[in-house]
């Protein structure tokens, strides 16, 4: 496998298993350091374990993203530690199945306080830190006003004559973890598809304001994984419908033109090229890794 994250040092939060974990695998192998961002100390270790075993650098850390503060400590922590922070994978999620008119304040707030509000401020602490990084003649780039008014951005200290465009290199990568639930409405799961709707909006919004500083930032929109929150989906799901283990998955199966599931390694191949130079000139996008399912 080509290394292309040699010398990176890339945090992935919720990388204790399932997809975080098959992500935080395929960043060591492309070379780079991970930081296992994980509420579960036990999981975080084995991961970390699986990665010091391909020869990487491998810090587990136990961290509520939910908690601004946790996640503050987290940051100034790994980079005590590993020096820099070049690669955010915002991994870390919470899912529920209940129908719409039966939600309550605490299941709204539970799953809004880990998918939106603390991977929003999980990627704000990191692209901070990665502003910090900065070669000086780049921290002092500011954002235009409206980034829609071209006569100001034209006039702009960096607009390139014509005909002098040269290629940049990044100097940061975010890769946020929506799904395909935040493409349209899900009434047995309203406030999970909310709160990934809110990422893919927020990984635009942080393209636009990080643009300046070189700092991509990207969003991956898996589909059907079997891990254990599509286990917890099919249980819920089962619970509803009278159906049986494994009933509910296989249904949903049935409607992904590419008629399988997807895997972690499938996921991770997508953000692995979000982070790397391969994908330099791309922000702001949503990639559905789904086997068909959304086509938008």
């Amino acid at each position: 496998m080509e290394e292309r994250l040699q010398r990176k040092v890339a945090v992935v939060t919720g990388a204790g298993q399932g997809i975080g974990r098959g992500i935080a695998l395929r960043l060591a192998r492309e070379g780079a350091g991970v930081v296992v961002a994980e509420y579960n100390r036990e999981t975080a270790a084995k991961t970390v374990q699986e990665i010091k075993a391909l020869g990487r650098r491998a810090l587990a850390y136990p961290v509520d993203i939910s908690s601004v503060a946790a996640v503050r400590a987290m940051v100034d922590d790994v980079v005590s530690h590993f020096g820099r922070i070049d690669i955010l994978v915002n991994n870390a999620g919470a899912v529920q199945t209940k129908p719409m008119l039966d939600l309550t304040e605490a299941d709204w707030d539970r799953v809004i306080d880990v998918n939106q509000r603390g991977f929003f401020f999980c990627l704000q602490a990191v692209a901070l830190q990665m502003i910090r990084q900065l070669p000086e003649e780049m921290k002092a780039a500011q954002p235009p006003a409206d980034v829609y008014n071209m006569q100001q951005v034209l006039k702009g200290p960096e607009a390139p004559q014509s005909g002098t465009f040269t290629p940049a290199s990044s100097y940061g990568k975010i890769v946020n973890l929506s799904s395909i639930a935040g493409r349209r409405g899900r009434p047995l799961s309203t406030h999970y598809a909310a709160s990934k709707a809110a990422i893919i909006n927020i990984t635009q919004s942080a393209a636009l304001a990080l643009a300046p500083y070189r700092i991509n930032v990207n969003a991956v929109c898996p589909g059907i994984v079997p891990t254990p929150m599509w286990d917890q989906i099919d249980r819920d799901r089962g619970h509803l419908f009278g159906a049986q283990p494994g009933e509910a998955m296989a249904a949903f199966i049935q409607t992904v033109p590419l008629k399988r599931a997807a895997t972690p390694e499938d996921i991770a191949g997508a953000v692995a090229f979000f982070c790397s130079a391969d994908a330099d000139y791309i922000t702001g996008q949503a990639l559905n890794v789904d086997g068909g399912y959304e086509m938008n």
